[in-house]
C-alpha cells in the first residue's frame, strides 16, 4: 500500500469517526461540533475519549460548566495542533482532564437526583423538626428528626460545592485556551500555560480528596 493509500485510508477513518462524535456525542452543539473536527486529523487518540460513553460519563449532569469545559478542551487541543506548541496541551492531557470531571459531574448529578427523591427533601425535613418540636414529641425522636436534617443540609451543600468547581474549572480552561490561541498567533511561547495546567489538575485533585473516606496510614478503603 503507497503512501498516498495509508493518507486517503486515515483521512476516511477521521472523516467516520468525526461522523460517529456528531450522532453518539452529548453536549452543546458547538462542543460537539469541535470534538468531531479534532477526531478527523487526531483520531488515533481523540475518537476513543470522544466516542466513549461508559454509564459514569451518560449519568453525568449535562450542565452549562460540563458544556464549557468540553468547549474549551476541544478548542485548545485544536489550538496547538501542527504548532510548534502541539506538545504543551495534547488530546491524551485533554482526555483525562475530561475523564475527572465526568467523575465530578456524575457524582454531581447523583446528588441532584437524590433530592428529588422522597426523603431528600431539606425543606420537608425542617418543617417535620418544627412540627415535632412544637408538639413536644420525645427527645428520641427529635434528635433523630434534627440529625436527618443535618445531613441533607449537608448534602445540598455538597452539591452545590460541586456545582461552585465545575463554573470555576470551565472559567480556568477558558483561559488556557485562550493562553493557547494567543500563543499560537502571537508567535510566542506558551509561558504561563503550565501554571494554569498545574492549577486545573490542583482543582480535580481537591475535588476528590474531598469526597475520599477518611482512612488511617496503612490502610487501604
Amino acid at each position: 500500500m503507497s503512501l498516498r493509500d495509508l493518507l486517503l485510508l486515515y483521512g476516511i477513518i477521521g472523516v467516520a469517526c468525526a461522523i460517529g462524535v456528531l450522532l453518539r456525542a452529548t453536549g452543546s452543539r458547538a462542543s460537539v461540533a469541535a470534538s468531531a473536527v479534532m477526531a478527523i486529523p487526531l483520531w488515533p487518540v481523540w475518537a476513543p475519549f470522544a466516542l466513549a460513553t461508559p454509564r459514569r460519563r451518560q449519568a453525568a449532569v449535562q450542565s452549562a460548566a460540563v458544556a464549557r469545559i468540553d468547549r474549551a478542551l476541544a478548542e485548545a487541543v485544536e489550538a496547538v495542533a501542527g504548532s510548534q506548541i502541539a506538545d504543551v496541551f495534547s488530546p491524551k492531557v485533554a482526555a483525562r482532564i475530561a475523564e475527572e470531571v465526568t467523575h465530578v459531574a456524575t457524582r454531581q448529578g447523583e446528588l441532584a437526583a437524590l433530592s428529588a427523591k422522597t426523603g431528600f427533601d431539606a425543606a420537608a425535613a425542617k418543617e417535620r423538626l418544627r412540627e415535632l418540636e412544637a408538639r413536644g414529641a420525645p427527645e428520641r425522636v427529635v434528635a433523630t428528626a434534627r440529625m436527618q436534617l443535618e445531613s441533607l443540609v449537608r448534602l445540598d451543600e455538597l452539591r452545590a460545592a460541586d456545582a461552585r468547581a465545575l463554573d470555576e474549572l470551565a472559567e480556568l480552561l477558558e483561559a488556557l485556551r485562550t493562553q493557547l490561541v494567543l500563543a499560537r498567533y502571537a508567535g510566542s511561547t506558551a509561558e504561563g500555560v503550565g501554571a494554569l495546567v498545574s492549577e486545573v489538575w490542583a482543582r480535580l485533585e481537591g475535588l476528590g480528596a474531598a469526597f475520599e473516606p477518611n482512612v488511617p496510614r496503612g490502610e487501604s478503603p
